[in-house]
């Protein structure tokens, strides 16, 4: 069972919209999914009480104590999903400690790319502690270019 967070600590870099969107795919493709708000903006939580018939479960985890929380839940879904709290703090460390795989949204600009440069390196420190953490880049808000 496989935990999901999706980081960066930027706001505005698209973690709410990968999140949910993701949850609701692997809900699709026949999974049990648990989407976890580690963000104290709370914009997954907004995201759920606009939506009256929303099937995907969500848990409110925005303290330090995540990966420890996490714990409790692990084995009960197929994937747990988690919208990353922007910054690069206690909770997000915590958030990699948890994590199988981190998807880092980033738009293609000199400062987005600069203002991962913390949140890869405590990726890198999650990786002392657990050797199989896997991490990727997904760019987003791309401008397409099309030849007519």
């Amino acid at each position: 069972m496989p935990v999901i967070s999706i980081l960066n600590q930027k706001g505005g870099s698209g973690k709410t919209t990968i999140a949910i969107n993701l949850a609701r795919a692997y809900q699709l493709m026949g999974h049990s999914v648990l989407l976890v708000d580690s963000d104290k903006q709370g914009s997954s939580r907004d995201w759920q009480s606009a939506n009256e018939n929303n099937p995907i479960p969500l848990l409110v985890l925005d303290k330090v104590s995540i990966d420890k929380d996490l714990k409790k839940v692990i084995g009960k879904y197929d994937y747990i999903i988690v919208d990353g709290s922007p910054q690069a703090t206690e909770i997000a460390t915590a958030t990699i400690r948890a994590s199988d795989f981190i998807l880092i949204p980033m738009q293609p600009s000199p400062f987005d790319i600069w203002a991962s440069n913390n949140l890869i390196e405590l990726i890198e420190q999650g990786r002392a502690a657990n050797p199989k953490l896997k991490a990727g880049i997904c760019h987003t808000k791309l401008k397409s270019h099309f030849i007519t």
